[in-house]
């Protein structure tokens, strides 16, 4: 891996670990922070694969949520069929809270070092 290539891996950590720290304080919802994280791991480990680390109930649940519509898709729909799929919702992400919350505490805890590392 060259200079440029390390330098935007770390860059991608370092948000990652931002995304974490942001998940579990609560300051950004859990649905839009897994999809970001992923995206943000998948580039991350593109340029250099990951040792021992991987976010796979990050990505469970991401894959049990993905047909839910998001904040400005949530316009197009009707109120009571949101309603509806907003009860669906909250069982899912009752299901799978604490063990997402739990691997971005090992996100923070795994990668602290990136606070010091000069991007």
């Amino acid at each position: 891996m060259n200079k440029f290539d390390e330098l935007k891996r770390n860059r991608y950590i370092k948000k990652m670990h931002s995304n974490a720290i942001a998940m579990v304080t609560g300051q950004v919802p859990l649905r839009e922070g897994c999809l970001k994280m992923e995206y943000l791991y998948d580039h991350a480990h593109y340029l250099q694969p990951f040792e021992d680390f991987e976010i796979i109930i990050i990505e469970d649940f991401s894959s049990a949520t993905r047909f839910f519509p998001l904040n400005k898709q949530r316009n197009l729909y009707n109120q009571d069929y949101l309603s509806g799929l907003d009860d669906s919702l909250a069982v899912i992400e009752e299901k799978y809270r604490d063990p997402v919350l739990q691997k971005c505490k090992d996100i923070i805890e795994q990668f602290q070092y990136i606070r010091s590392v000069i991007l």
